[in-house]
């Protein structure tokens, strides 16, 4: 059975989720180029939230500042069953 639908609005990851989950880049992709490249986020604090990223972001390929920033999602490893 589903359960209820919440009106509580929904907390962005932060750089200490992911990194809990084995996640230690962003994706970074410039909308307006489609120039796509990997970002590490070591440097940066755990409280930090991935889409806070996003507006900082400035284009090496086209100089566009803003960006759709998500965790790169390629270095999760699921866990191992037994």
């Amino acid at each position: 059975m589903a359960k209820p639908r919440s009106d509580e609005p929904i907390e962005p990851i932060d750089l200490g989720n992911t990194r809990s989950l084995g996640v230690r880049s962003l994706s970074v992709y410039c909308q307006t180029c489609h120039h796509e490249t990997i970002v590490n986020c070591d440097r940066w604090p755990d409280h930090m939230t991935v889409p806070s990223f996003g507006p900082r972001m400035v284009c090496t390929a086209y100089g566009s500042t803003g960006a759709d920033v998500q965790p790169n999602w390629k270095e999760y490893q699921p866990p191992r069953m037994g």
